[in-house]
């Protein structure tokens, strides 16, 4: 736990960001056409591979990961939809001005996470299965087999929703632990003690510390 801002930030949580960097941008053979979830999320992967053996000290210059991230990872994730499931009843309630605000920081708070721990987690590779469905649903939920350079292999799932042409995701199970699930029973906590503000409040110390940390470079 963190004391200064009581919000707990878990292995699971960074498996979950470097995981989804693992699927982090469009290939030339997928942009501009309509794909499917795999097909995206396959493209995906194949550009972060072209990118890490292109320029390899990108993983241990932070400005430069971020920079990656921003531009290409974040564009495929719906972070309005995932906050909005990781508040719950909170989101209904909260203002537009609250909601703008917690999705910012809680972007910034996943991303700085991802930051943080992408070094340990190179040389992962991930094996998407064929989807159950008839392919023609708004939402679906991806299987796959993250196979680690130095541990056991990760069974994962990525829920992904389409928005005009483009599947999004809004969530990432990890062994059966979700990111939103797991997020929207901590924020809960913080958000009945301090309430939506103090929760805000909280995100934004938690990433003024990380971007002071990522500041400093490696050390």
């Amino acid at each position: 736990m963190d004391k200064l801002t009581g919000i707990p930030v878990t292995k699971p949580v960074s498996r979950w960001l470097l995981i989804l960097s693992t699927v982090a941008g469009l290939s030339a053979a997928v942009a501009g056409e309509e794909a499917g979830p795999i097909q995206m999320l396959q493209g995906l992967t194949d550009q972060l591979i072209a990118i890490a053996d292109s320029r390899p000290e990108i993983l241990d210059d932070p400005a430069e990961l971020r920079k990656v991230a921003i531009d290409v990872v974040l564009p495929h994730v719906d972070f309005l939809l995932l906050s909005r499931r990781v508040l719950g009843k909170e989101w209904r309630t909260a203002t537009a001005d609250q909601q703008a605000f917690f999705v910012n920081e809680f972007r910034e708070l996943l991303l700085g996470t991802y930051l943080r721990s992408v070094s340990a987690y190179r040389d992962n590779t991930i094996h998407f299965q064929p989807l159950r469905t008839d392919g023609e649903k708004q939402r679906v939920m991806v299987n796959a087999l993250v196979e680690q350079k130095n541990g056991p292999p990760v069974h994962t799932a990525f829920r992904l929703h389409r928005v005009g042409n483009e599947w999004l995701i809004y969530d990432v199970i990890v062994e059966g632990i979700s990111l939103v699930v797991t997020h929207r029973s901590t924020f809960a906590q913080v958000i009945h003690n301090h309430g939506i503000e103090g929760l805000i409040e909280r995100l934004r110390e938690k990433n003024a510390l990380n971007s002071a940390g990522e500041a400093a470079g490696p050390r």
